[in-house]
Parts: C-alpha cells; structure tokens; sequence
C-alpha cells in the first residue's frame, strides 16, 4: 500500500479547520448558565435537561445560606458547589434539598447531575 505523502499533508491542512470548529462548538455547548434572580426575590429555578450534568453561576454574599432544592420528579445524585475558596459542603436537609454556608462574596459554580433527563431545581440565597 503506497501512501502518497503529499496528499496526506494538504487533506489534513484542508481538515484542520473542521477539527478545530468542532472541538471549539463542543466547549461552548457546554457553557455554564448564570442565574440571576428577580428584583426582590431570594429564588431563582431552572427546568431542563441534567442527565449530562449542569453547571450554574451564582454570584453570592458571605454569610448567606445558599439552598439547592430538587423540585422535579428526578433524584439529583451529584451536586457540588465551588467558589474561590474551594469546595463548599453541604447540609442535606432533606431529602430533596441541600443548604449551604457562603464564607464569602463571589461568583460560585453549582454543578448537578440527575438521573432523569428531565428535572426542575430552585437555587434560594437568604
């Protein structure tokens, strides 16, 4: 089998872009989603598809209670919260919902995953 050399070369400079397009749409596919909530209000949700993971940004202030509350049909079985100190744990307070302690202010990365395709959650801070 003779593989000519040149070919090769041009149809992989030719592919190169492809490539490159592909793995980039792919990062920002998955883009984390910044919830913000409404004006007077300490609740925000979210409905959609968590069976691949979702990553939500919050900004929150020191001090608050941070609340991760399962509202869907589906078990959430991995929720992590980060922010600029590290791993922020939990409290599971019941079997649908997960208070936490904010040390301080900042943007933080919720991170759930659920068992379902489909699944419904409420982020209060207080």
């Amino acid at each position: 089998m003779n593989i000519n050399f040149k070919s090769f070369a041009i149809s992989a400079f030719i592919l190169l872009p492809v490539i490159s397009t592909t793995v980039i749409n792919s990062k920002s596919a998955n883009a984390a989603t910044r919830v913000a909530f409404a004006r007077g209000s300490y609740c925000g949700s979210y409905s959609g598809n968590f069976s691949g993971g979702r990553e939500f940004i919050l900004n929150l202030g020191g001090g608050q209670t941070f609340t991760a509350r399962n509202t869907g049909g589906g078990v959430q079985y991995d929720i992590s919260v980060s922010g600029a100190t590290g791993y922020v744990y939990g409290n599971k307070v019941s079997s649908n919902q997960i208070n936490y302690q904010i040390p301080r202010r900042g943007d933080y990365y919720i991170y759930i995953k659920s068992s379902t395709a489909y699944n419904s959650v409420e982020f209060c801070a207080y």
